[in-house]
């Protein structure tokens, strides 16, 4: 008998109250998803408006109480109940192994995703406290995926309005250019027909030039015309000059007295032009100087 007994220390107890009360736990569950499973039952017999009352009067359970309840029994009861002899089946659900309040604080999680989460965490020997850490851990990283989604749509949003803005910013540069290009054109139409408006209309500097060259084509014009004229004029008195010696000779041998008359007076009349060409022209006197030199005098 004595080799049965086991020596007892704290460690071996803390195991065996920690057994007892996971064991505990799971009793609680499962007559807690009874007990909702019976409320969902009198729920669905009770006519409406006396759910409330009949909770207070029949099994002192608050709405909220209740309401647990039911929901253990919707989420965890035909799981639980398919497979009463759990401990130890390797093959029993991941739930089957939960006690009361771990499956409590599991409600927290959708159902699709609860046995995942059960798997990838040692649930079952886990306390309440690190049981609710892992679901706030859990909900905490969903909620970051959630707001990193969030800002990627944002951002993807604002990038499509970018991209959008970028498109009409590039459709109006486009059309900028080919209204650029357009007018830049003009601009070298308008500088080819002023280049050559400048080639036809001289400029000021060449107009001045060509009047220049006017002025002494016509001055030239004017000096060879008097030189024309003084040239004819000459030679008509040179000619006509020969003319009178001839007939002064002719007329020597035929009347020499008239000969002598028509000499003096053809040189009364060279005289008089020798006279006038030495003052040629004439100094015009004005009633002006006149009466000036007058008062000069008086």
């Amino acid at each position: 008998m004595s080799g049965l007994i086991t020596d007892r220390t704290p460690l071996v107890i803390a195991a065996e109250i920690n057994t007892i009360r996971h064991q505990a736990g799971k009793i609680l569950l499962t007559s807690a998803i009874e007990i909702g499973r019976r409320l969902k039952e009198a729920k669905d017999l009770l006519p409406h408006g006396e759910w409330g009352k009949w909770l207070k009067k029949s099994v002192s359970y608050s709405q909220r109480t209740a309401d647990k309840l039911m929901q253990l029994w919707e989420e965890y009861g035909t799981k639980l109940l398919a497979s009463p002899d759990s401990d130890g089946n390797p093959n029993s659900p991941p739930v089957a192994n939960l006690s009361y309040s771990q499956a409590l604080i599991l409600l927290g999680i959708p159902e699709e995703e609860r046995e995942e989460f059960i798997a990838e965490h040692d649930v079952e020997n886990m306390t309440r406290v690190e049981l609710q850490q892992a679901v706030k851990d859990r909900d905490q990283a969903i909620q970051e995926k959630k707001d990193i989604q969030q800002d990627l749509d944002l951002k993807s949003s604002e990038l499509a309005q970018l991209t959008i803005q970028t498109r009409s910013l590039e459709q109006q540069l486009n059309d900028y250019k080919v209204k650029y290009s357009a007018e830049q054109e003009k601009v070298t139409l308008k500088q080819k027909e002023l280049e050559a408006a400048k080639e036809e209309v001289p400029s000021a500097r060449k107009i001045a030039e060509l009047e220049k060259m006017l002025k002494a084509a016509e001055t030239k014009s004017s000096v060879m015309t008097a030189e024309a004229q003084f040239t004819i004029h000459r030679d008509n008195m040179i000619k006509a000059y020969d003319e009178l010696l001839k007939m002064l000779t002719a007329l020597d041998r035929t009347d020499s007295e008239m000969k002598e008359k028509y000499r003096e007076t053809a040189s009364t009349i060279v005289e008089n032009m020798a006279k006038t060409l030495k003052v040629w022209p004439p100094v015009i006197r004005t009633n002006l100087s006149i009466n000036t030199t007058q008062s000069k005098r008086s």
